[in-house]
């Protein structure tokens, strides 16, 4: 393939997810046109635009779209902010659109408000681990975290931890220890999934951080593949209906995600646009 062909454009949208306004919650970078990259130059153009996630659309069909999903180092399967913001940019003018991922085919619907819902791939709950290791680990007390909650592994696709904390205190005071944290991954991929049940504003449920420690601390201001499984959680322990959960407050990207706790699982939010153009590649 030649310089020239090789530049073939493609589109490249910029929104914010699970934002309420734009310039806040999570960042997306949406590449279109993309078939003719392959693996090592799709995970270089996300190193390039360095967001959470870059997601790249390989094939687009009437209501579909074949789409593969990078964060600046690896291939993810599923992740949430992903699917919504990619489904707005290739479908917002329909009631609903379907993205085939590597995790499987979800559908994403538009609805009157603005809010964007998609029904997550099956969330699997893993066994618990002891309060005071995950204490330890978050550099509290267990005196700190809610045991009305079990800290338990969930997977979605990632994994997470899913932990409660009894305060909004404790949960701006996690300072995460990195020896417990590489001791408790074991050498794979673990999010940190931390929640509390008082919200920064009045009309929302919970408050929530989400903290993952690879190559350095990393905070990722939305997340809806960890709410999917916070939902997942809730559901197990007999909760039901709406829920609000406020992310990102601590990082100056204040988020909003909603969960419909019920037999299916949905999670929902906002999308703004930022930016359009070409990716010159």
């Amino acid at each position: 393939m030649t310089g020239a062909e090789r530049r073939a454009a493609m589109d490249c949208s910029i929104v914010d997810v699970f934002a309420e306004r734009p310039l806040a919650g999570n960042q997306l970078a949406v590449v279109r046109g993309c078939a003719h990259l392959d693996k090592a130059e799709m995970q270089a153009v996300a190193r390039e635009m360095n967001f959470s996630e870059t997601t790249f659309v390989v094939d687009e069909r009437r209501g579909e779209a074949s789409v593969r999903i990078f964060t600046t180092d690896r291939e993810l399967p599923f992740a949430g902010h992903p699917t919504l913001g990619t489904a707005w940019v290739l479908g917002r003018d329909r009631d609903s659109y379907v993205l085939d991922l590597a995790a499987g085919r979800v559908r994403v619907a538009f609805e009157t408000g603005g809010i964007v819902w998609m029904e997550p791939p099956a969330v699997a709950m893993g066994e618990a681990v002891e309060p005071r290791r995950v204490a330890a680990l978050l550099g509290l007390e267990a005196i700190d975290l809610d045991d009305r909650y079990p800290c338990r592994f969930a997977t979605v696709g990632p994994w997470f931890l899913l932990v409660g904390v009894k305060t909004l205190e404790s949960l701006r005071r996690i300072a995460v220890d990195p020896a417990l944290y590489r001791a408790l991954a074991a050498g794979g991929w673990l999010s940190l999934f931390v929640f509390c049940e008082e919200p920064y504003s009045e009309d929302a449920t919970y408050s929530a951080r989400m903290l993952t420690f690879h190559h350095g601390l990393h905070e990722d201001p939305a997340t809806g593949s960890a709410n999917a499984a916070f939902a997942a959680l809730l559901r197990s322990l007999g909760a039901g209906g709406r829920v609000v959960v406020e992310q990102g407050f601590e990082i100056d990207r204040p988020s909003r995600l909603y969960l419909e706790v019920a037999d299916a699982i949905r999670v929902g939010g906002k999308v703004h646009p930022v930016l359009t153009g070409t990716l010159a590649y």
